[in-house]
């Protein structure tokens, strides 16, 4: 199927969909029911928690000075008692339902638009593309130390292979504060999705395109900076090379595979995710990264099962990625390659 041929309109599966959407939209009252009971446990625990403790500190005026600094510290059990059991209650109740009804909702919703539009895809919320495809793109020389991927697309559009999750790579780093304390915070390397899809050529050697910083922020003496970088390929298209850095390990092979309609189709990629999108060819395969700070692909449990204005948002969400298949042209094989 192709990407013209995709529903515009999120009515259309909301139709097919209806038995699933029906019973998912009981189990998301029932889990707000629940989830309200949950909120009305805290008010009452905060409340006795606070009435507790203005009793005590009531007592300790009427004692004695030494018997009274004892009663204080009555209020630190009292309000450990009640953080903990709020804390047990919000799991139970409030965060526990919601993630339930997300997954459940990923599952049925999102995974059954994705067979729909897309046979030949499936979709696995709690599964992504791992931290060791995610190095060995070399789109980041940054060292990770933490990384989490979800929402993992994969399967064919017509003869190309794709797969495509949501990831988010970070970095620690610790510092000393002028008094000696450590302090450690992470930092975002790379937050957004990735994707891997099949090559319409076969080819031996690596290719990186990424954005330009250099040459846009310091023109004409950024671009004499790359020419001491190793690996460095220029381009013939002027739009092309201010708008990325090439990097190949072979300048035959990376002409081969960025051909001048290669490069006109890559700045209409760029137009259509942004200008920090990155590039890698390698393993005869295209690696994308676009970041994103949104959280794609999450249902709001306060929305129905039946809203179709969010069943569209994901529809687009998959959609904007199903397309790249389109716009790169890569089920186009005139290159021998099946």
């Amino acid at each position: 199927m192709s990407l013209s041929q995709f529903p515009a309109d999120a009515k259309v599966l909301a139709r097919e969909m209806k038995p699933a959407l029906d019973a998912l939209e009981q189990g998301r009252l029932k889990s707000l029911a629940r989830i309200s009971q949950g909120w009305k446990k805290i008010t009452i625990t905060v409340l006795i928690m606070i009435g507790v403790s203005v009793l005590i500190l009531a007592i300790t005026t009427s004692l004695a000075t030494s018997r009274g600094n004892e009663m204080v510290f009555l209020v630190i059990p009292v309000g450990l008692i009640g953080i903990i059991y709020c804390a047990v209650i919000h799991h139970k109740f409030i965060s526990g339902h919601k993630a339930i009804y997300c997954a459940v909702y990923k599952e049925k919703v999102i995974g059954g638009m994705t067979r729909l539009i897309q046979p030949d895809m499936t979709y696995s919320p709690d599964r992504g593309i791992s931290e060791k495809a995610f190095m060995e793109m070399g789109l980041y020389s940054t060292g990770i130390d933490r990384y989490h991927s979800e929402d993992l697309f994969a399967g064919k559009i017509g003869k190309t292979a794709i797969m495509f999750s949501e990831a988010h790579a970070e970095e620690k780093r610790t510092s000393r504060d002028s008094k000696g304390r450590k302090k450690t915070r992470w930092v975002t390397i790379f937050r957004g999705l990735l994707t891997i899809v099949d090559f319409n050529k076969n080819f031996r050697s690596w290719v990186t395109v990424k954005p330009d910083f250099a040459e846009s922020t310091f023109g004409w003496f950024g671009r004499k900076i790359q020419g001491f970088s190793a690996n460095l390929v220029r381009l013939e298209n002027p739009e092309f090379e201010d708008a990325f850095v090439v990097h190949g390990g072979d300048q035959v092979e990376a002409r081969y595979i960025l051909t001048p309609d290669m490069q006109d189709r890559l700045l209409d990629l760029r137009k259509w995710f942004g200008d920090d999108i990155r590039i890698a060819f390698h393993n005869s395969r295209m690696h994308l990264t676009i970041p994103n700070s949104d959280n794609w692909f999450e249902p709001n449990i306060n929305r129905s099962a039946h809203d179709t204005t969010q069943m569209q948002m994901f529809l687009r969400q998959m959609s904007s990625v199903f397309r790249l298949v389109e716009m790169l042209d890569l089920n186009t094989r005139i290159w021998t390659k099946d």
